[in-house]
């Protein structure tokens, strides 16, 4: 009996100590992971920073770009085409010889008025001293001086034809795709091919008239284009039409686009964005602004806690709005995640827009 009290004793000992210990574990365990539950418990959320940036007013309209200067290129006489100086699609500089007809007939009219000339000056000249001398009578010499006169525009009308057979560039530009080939005979002004000025481009554009007193010549304008998506370019108003359109109710503005690559073709579709105004203006995004029971608001993170800010909102831009009032650039506002957070509330900061990877799951490397 007195052997079973004793086991009896170590057992009981043994259960105690076994529970005393299970009991100290799960106080450990739970302290150890109250600080996770306490992070877990603040909302994560998406900041952004406020920025100082540019403010717009604009006014969208639509237009063709067309070339600076653009001409039909055509011979001033008949004959058959003997050369060719351009294959089409290529530049072209000013002078430089484009087309040449067949012009051994102009030639030797050229040469003859040349004869001409030349007996004429030598007569002239006798007749000049003979005068002189008074050994010629002046209705003689004027006769003599008639002839020489004659003979100069003879020639002169000899070079035009003959350099009448040539078409050069009228400027430096592109040349369209040729209509005729060597070896065709062509008819007088009958256009052979096109040469466009595409260093520039000019856009007309119709305004709405209510804007009529906010456009000048040197407002700021950006095109895009289907042909380039993604890209703009800008340029200036250079004109406004002084009249308005009875029907439309709309005024024509003109605006240059320079294009000094040549990129862009004559005659696009451009999409035309109109500078009226342009200011410095601290900028939020759209969605961090909240708008509720006639109040505006954002929430500033500021030390791992929402802060509650009421706003003064101006202009409203692609996915970001004007503040007036309430914000400084730097700031950092919640974008995603307003609906979880409250003014004085602890939160986490999972996301800086426009910084990359998100925040969240990430561990400090060794050693930071």
């Amino acid at each position: 009996m007195a052997s079973i009290a004793r086991q009896l004793a170590i057992i009981v000992v043994l259960a105690g100590a076994g529970y005393g210990g299970w009991q100290l574990w799960r106080s450990q365990d739970a302290a150890s992971s109250e600080a996770p539950a306490r992070a877990r418990a603040a909302p994560g959320v998406v900041v952004a920073a406020v920025a100082l940036d540019r403010v717009e007013r604009t006014v969208a309209a639509v237009g063709a770009a067309r070339p600076l200067r653009s001409v039909a290129l055509a011979t001033l006489s008949d004959g058959r085409i003997t050369e060719l100086g351009f294959t089409g699609g290529e530049r072209v500089r000013a002078g430089q010889a484009l087309l040449k007809l067949d012009d051994a007939t102009e030639r030797a009219t050229l040469q003859e008025a040349q004869a001409d000339l030349d007996r004429a000056s030598n007569a002239f000249d006798r007749a000049y001293a003979l005068y002189t001398q008074r050994r010629l009578s002046e209705t003689e010499f004027d006769a003599a001086r008639a002839g020489l006169s004659g003979a100069e525009a003879r020639l002169e009308r000899a070079q035009k034809a003959l350099e009448d057979r040539t078409v050069l560039a009228p400027f430096d530009g592109v040349a369209g795709f040729r209509m005729a080939d060597v070896g065709a005979v062509v008819r007088a002004n009958t256009p052979v091919a096109d040469l466009a000025d595409i260093s520039a481009l000019d856009v007309d554009f119709a305004v709405p008239e209510r804007f009529y007193g906010e456009v000048r010549a040197g407002a700021e304008v950006r095109a895009t284009t289907q042909i380039f998506p993604g890209e703009a370019f800008d340029g200036v108003v250079t004109s406004v039409s002084p009249r308005i359109d009875t029907v439309s109710r709309s005024f024509t503005a003109r605006a240059r686009i320079p294009n000094p690559d040549l990129r862009l073709p004559g005659d696009a579709f451009m999409r035309v964005t109109l500078v009226l105004a342009a200011r410095q203006g601290v900028l939020a995004p759209e969605e961090a602004v909240v708008s509720e029971a006639g109040e505006t608001y954002v929430y500033v993170v500021a030390q791992d806690r929402a802060e509650r800010r009421a706003v003064t909102v101006g202009a409203r831009l692609k996915g970001r709005a004007e503040i007036t009032q309430g914000l400084a650039p730097g700031e950092m506002v919640i974008t995603r995640g307003v609906q979880k957070v409250g003014d004085g509330r602890a939160v986490r900061v999972i996301e800086i827009e426009g910084e990359g990877a998100a925040l969240s799951g990430r561990a400090a490397a060794p050693g930071a």
